[in-house]
């Protein structure tokens, strides 16, 4: 980028005018016309083929950058520096190397870049950036101490946080920092527990991965595609977006029919299953039900609001002040998620604020807010209908490639969930709360321990049934008779033996160590550590909750079975399924996270 022009980051994407080009200035007596127009569309219809082959080309190489991880990305959790031992147990693998390989390329690369801005063209792309990072950093550097592994980890924070703060100023650090970050996060995948945090992780990595690629991309699209000036900012955009088309095409999926989520679905059943779990922040049980009576006639508005965010989508592009809208309307999904159901999502939130902020038009000073039509020679605008068709187009190729879940269910009026109290000496007995399990909270709040159970269970996550006609079945069940004839004719047991001891293994080696190991610095982290995915937690009282008193005797597993009929909460099943002992020492051997 020449020295003696102004920073792309400074200006709006609007008044961006290339190298080389002539800038024609708008005015009321060269106002474009009709005619001109169309010309205009024509002539940028190059560079909207140029665009959509860079990202395509951007896409390819998000695909290599992934893929090598997966052969390597395995440390041993229980050293002092898993970061350290990766290096000495990779040393000999071809996929190791080729990842080095790659993060070198787009090191070098991208050496004189130092502004994110000058790399991600358009709006404040930046602030994105940045707001990347920092949620990098802080999920990977700051997250509590885990006791399951008994390390603290302080050189790989520290070396993270390092990464963190030089990649804000240095884009060429990038890849270093999202590597050390992906084998951070592998910790959280041990036997006996789901690594049910992922999902919340996979906008937050998509968008990191594809930042690479385009970084790596860099020198061959500015030489060979010319005229796709803003094809890194739309990749890593869509790379955002595809995580909300996914779950909206999935809810026209997962029905009998397109319309059979929209029409039949009880929305406000999450609720009610979340409140059961503990989410009652702001309501008793009788005041929930109320508000939900209230607000039964707005499902059938709510509904359609989150198809539409989700769906629209793919016409994000069109215009500036429709994508604005609608990732404020992400905003406000989430914002509404979690205050119904206690699912914060908090690292999408942050992202989608900053992608707000980013294309938000600031007013200025001495300046109009009027806006000139693509001109002849220039190259198609950021926002587009060039634009906005190229990116429909790249959204429809490559979405099913990307890392999106398939966020689509019906919420039934059935919660099966499980609970852990421990049993003290002298037959004391206190719930634990899932958060005492940090950083592996998130798979206690969901308490989907149907492997315990040597009988038939309904439901998943908060109630979820994820079968039609299943479903369309639990609708019509509104009994306590009903629903254990439900349960009966399409129940499912879940028993599993070897998760059964997976889990008894996790639990004893987490109470062992945190016995051993708690202190000034596991609170310190807990202080310091992001958000929780959840705040599913506790409805018991400080004196009948666990606060990590020792010594344990046992844990106890209880399985709880509600129905909520619209009026009341009616228990079901409320008994003690699993028992784990802890009196004998914990001979639980170390293990190894990342699929060893």
């Amino acid at each position: 980028m020449r020295s003696d022009m102004p920073s792309l980051r400074e200006m709006p994407e609007s008044d961006v005018v290339q190298p080389n080009e002539k800038c024609i200035l708008p005015c009321k007596s060269d106002a474009p016309t009709g005619r001109s127009r169309w010309l205009a569309c024509i002539h940028n219809l190059p560079a909207a083929a140029q665009t959509l082959m860079a990202m395509l080309i951007v896409f390819g190489l998000y695909r290599l950058f992934r893929q090598p991880v997966s052969g390597w990305a395995r440390a041993d959790y229980t050293a002092q520096s898993f970061l350290l031992s990766l290096l000495a147990e990779n040393a000999l693998k071809p996929a190791f190397w080729g990842s080095l390989l790659l993060a070198g390329g787009y090191a070098v690369f991208n050496r004189d870049l130092r502004s994110w801005g000058d790399l991600l063209r358009g709006g404040r792309m930046a602030w994105v950036a940045w707001t990347l990072i920092g949620v990098l950093v802080w999920t990977g550097s700051l997250y509590p101490f885990n006791f399951y592994f008994g390390q603290g980890h302080l050189v790989d924070r520290g070396i993270i946080l390092l990464l963190g703060l030089v990649s804000l100023r240095f884009p060429a650090c990038f890849p270093a920092l999202l590597y050390a970050v992906v084998v951070t996060y592998l910790q959280w995948r041990v036997p006996g527990l789901s690594d049910a945090e992922y999902t919340n992780r996979k906008m937050v990595l998509d968008l990191a991965w594809v930042l690479c690629a385009a970084g790596l991309a860099r020198p061959l699209i500015n030489r060979c595609l010319p005229k796709a000036t803003y094809a890194f900012t739309l990749a890593c955009i869509s790379a955002a977006l595809i995580h909300y088309w996914i779950p909206g095409v999935a809810k026209l999926k997962v029905g009998l029919d397109s319309w059979d989520w929209l029409l039949h679905d009880d929305l406000f059943n999450l609720s009610a299953s979340t409140f059961v779990h503990g989410w009652s922040a702001f309501w008793d049980e009788e005041g929930l039900v109320r508000l939900l009576a209230f607000l039964q006639p707005l499902a059938l508005p709510m509904k359609v609001f989150v198809l539409v965010v989700e769906l629209a989508l793919i016409t994000a592009f069109w215009n500036r002040r429709w994508f604005v809208l609608l990732s404020a309307g992400r905003v406000m999904l989430h914002a509404g998620i979690f205050f119904f159901s206690g699912d914060s999502f908090w690292n999408w939130i942050v992202l989608q604020i900053a992608l707000t902020a980013a294309f938000i038009e600031w007013p200025r000073r001495g300046q109009g807010d009027e806006k000139s039509a693509p001109t002849m020679g220039a190259e198609m605008r950021l926002f587009s209908w060039q634009s906005g068709a190229v990116a429909a187009v790249y959204l429809l190729i490559t979405a099913n490639s990307h890392m999106a879940s398939n966020l689509a269910w019906f919420d039934s009026q059935v919660t099966e969930r499980y609970s852990v109290y421990a049993v003290m000496k002298g037959g004391r007995r206190l719930y634990v709360k899932p958060d005492f399990f940090e950083p592996y909270d998130f798979a206690f709040i969901q308490s989907q321990f149907h492997f315990l159970l040597p009988e038939k269970v309904l439901t998943r996550t908060f109630g979820a049934i994820h079968e039609a006609r299943v479903a369309q079945a639990a609708r019509e069940a509104r009994t306590v008779e009903a629903v254990r004839g439900l349960i009966a004719t399409h129940g499912k047991v879940q028993i599993d033996a070897k998760r059964t001891a997976s889990f008894d293994g996790f639990l004893k080696r987490w109470f062992a160590q945190h016995r051993a190991l708690e202190g000034v610095l596991p609170k310190t982290l807990h202080t310091l550590s992001p958000p929780l995915h959840a705040y599913v937690l506790s409805k018991e009282t400080p004196d009948h909750t666990y606060q990590g008193e020792h010594p344990v005797e046992r844990l106890e597993i209880e399985f709880e079975r509600t129905l909520f009929d619209g009026e009341r909460f009616v228990e079901m099943d409320h008994r003690v399924v699993h028992t784990v002992s802890l009196n004998e020492e914990d001979k639980t051997p170390g293990v190894t996270a990342g699929g060893r």
